[in-house]
């Protein structure tokens, strides 16, 4: 499943077809967001079923918004800046996603 994720993800051209990555990397964000949330749960464990299911939610919620952010950042730095290649691309969807981290963590 993860192999398939990431060949969704680096399958399409940096730079093109933008919702297509952007569905690609929330996809793989939410992923990591729910095997996070399911070792939080699991090692600790909550007071009630309503808190385990918002535990759940909001660590795989978040990991799906700033992986969405991540990849809707990078590809349309891309087709903005016409430099599919640049690592750039990727430093200005990190600090994107970092800011939708910072936004939800307070």
């Amino acid at each position: 499943m993860v192999q398939k994720l990431l060949h969704r993800y680096w399958d399409i051209p940096d730079g093109t077809e933008c919702h297509r990555k952007t569905y690609a990397s929330t996809s793989i964000s939410g992923a990591v967001g729910l095997v996070a949330s399911a070792y939080s749960v699991a090692l600790n464990p909550p007071g009630s079923f309503l808190e385990g299911v918002a535990r759940t939610g909001r660590y795989t919620f978040t990991a799906a918004a700033v992986g969405a952010i991540f990849g809707i950042t990078s590809c349309v730095s891309a087709q903005v800046r016409e430099k599919p290649d640049d690592p750039v691309n990727y430093l200005l969807g990190g600090c994107a996603g970092g800011l939708t981290l910072g936004a939800r963590s307070e």
